[in-house]
């Protein structure tokens, strides 16, 4: 969660420039219009509090996620771009469920963030359904490459499909841009994986923990109140994680839902889908 700007700066334009720029890339384009109609939703003693959410909103996008890749390969034990320095085999593969889940995507960004786009480092890559047929054992390596934990739920059950298919037991790596804490630690109990993220997001990230400083109590039951309107069956966030953080593919739901809610109630700047 970024700083956000001091209680009652002014939303001029210069400062809404400021978020479109600093939004530039989310696959539904942020403009100064939709900024607009998304503070319009706020009453107005509240668009100083909405104002500041979008100050606190950490934004990642193509840049910031291929270094976080090419940080987090160099975090994998034994890995080397010399096939004679590594031992056993080695996969990387997409920790999807299905086919065009972000895994799909971040596994294409993390093998270019990695220079391994070239044909030669093809027979690395493989898709979920060739695992099994790979023979992977003890001392080789596979290497499962996605976005975000937000509670670790989805790494969890998606690790009970992946592992059957590897009954050889090889070493399990999870690549993730960024997790929370929680997430981390759940992963790790439950799962043989093991999780590395680059940014680990803890309880201060959480825009309603006592420990998140930048919004005050009554500023927390504001943004509550909004958020209950966003979506009443989840108004923290999925798992009440309550983070402000959006990739530039999307929004994880495990963010506050007046960020990318798109109901008749309310309309997210960060939609998770199109429509």
């Amino acid at each position: 969660m970024r700083k956000p700007k001091q209680r009652g700066a002014p939303i001029n334009m210069r400062r809404v420039r400021d978020w479109v720029q600093r939004f530039s890339g989310y696959r539904i384009t942020v403009t100064e219009n939709r900024i607009d109609r998304w503070l319009d939703q706020f009453a107005d003693p509240d668009r100083d509090v909405a104002a500041r959410t979008l100050d606190s909103v950490e934004f990642l996008g193509a840049e910031p996620i291929a270094d976080a890749f090419r940080s987090l390969l160099g975090e994998v034990p034994g890995w080397s771009r010399s096939a004679t320095k590594r031992s056993g085999n080695w996969r990387f593969v997409a920790f999807s469920g299905s086919a065009g889940e972000s895994g799909d995507e971040m596994l294409r960004r993390f093998r270019h963030a990695g220079g391994m786009a070239p044909a030669n480092w093809k027979k690395l890559f493989v898709h979920r359904s060739e695992l099994l047929q790979e023979r992977l054992e003890a001392g080789d390596t596979v290497v499962f490459v996605d976005d975000f934990s937000g509670t670790g739920t989805q790494a969890v059950n998606g690790w009970k499909e992946f592992a059957e298919l590897l009954p050889g037991r090889p070493d399990v790596y999870l690549l993730l841009v960024a997790a929370t804490e929680q997430a981390l630690a759940r992963i790790r109990a439950e799962t043989p994986m093991i999780p590395l993220a680059h940014w680990t997001l803890g309880a201060k990230a959480n825009v309603f923990h006592s420990s998140c400083k930048h919004f005050s109590g009554s500023e927390k039951d504001t943004l509550l109140q909004y958020c209950v309107r966003a979506d009443k069956k989840q108004p923290r966030g999925f798992g009440d994680c309550g983070l402000t953080l959006v990739f530039a593919h999307a929004c994880p739901n495990n963010s506050i839902p007046i960020l990318h809610a798109a109901s008749k109630k309310w309309e997210g700047l960060f939609r998770r889908h199109d429509g």
